[in-house]
């Protein structure tokens, strides 16, 4: 049972991540984005920032495991439960996410790369 929670906690931060990375850096989204972020000030700091949309992204994956039955169950308290997962998948996402970009994003932002 145990092994099966943290199968499930697992598979919320990957897709915590994909979510983050396609709605905030991907090129096929971007006119979508853009049109938001230029509605409101609300859309502009929530998609010019991957960290804060991993909070909605973790939010919006935790509640569609918590209506289809497939949440995990690491605590007795429901509540407890929901907001403990919650921040995990969120952090753990943004770890995963400073890795891929660390190691495997081959946009470099030029501000932190050293010239030659």
């Amino acid at each position: 049972m145990a092994l099966n929670n943290l199968l499930l906690v697992f598979i919320l931060v990957i897709l915590t991540e994909l979510t983050t990375e396609l709605i905030i850096k991907s090129s096929i989204l971007s006119p979508i984005r853009y049109y938001f972020m230029f509605k409101s000030k609300f859309f502009m700091d929530l998609l010019s920032c991957g960290y804060c949309f991993s909070v909605w992204s973790s939010l919006f994956w935790c509640l569609v495991f918590e209506f289809t039955n497939n949440f995990p169950n690491i605590l007795n308290n429901l509540f407890l439960n929901f907001i403990v997962i919650l921040f995990i998948s969120h952090r753990f996402s943004n770890i995963l996410h400073g890795l891929i970009d660390r190691h495997f994003d081959t946009r470099k932002d030029i501000r932190y790369t050293k010239p030659d």
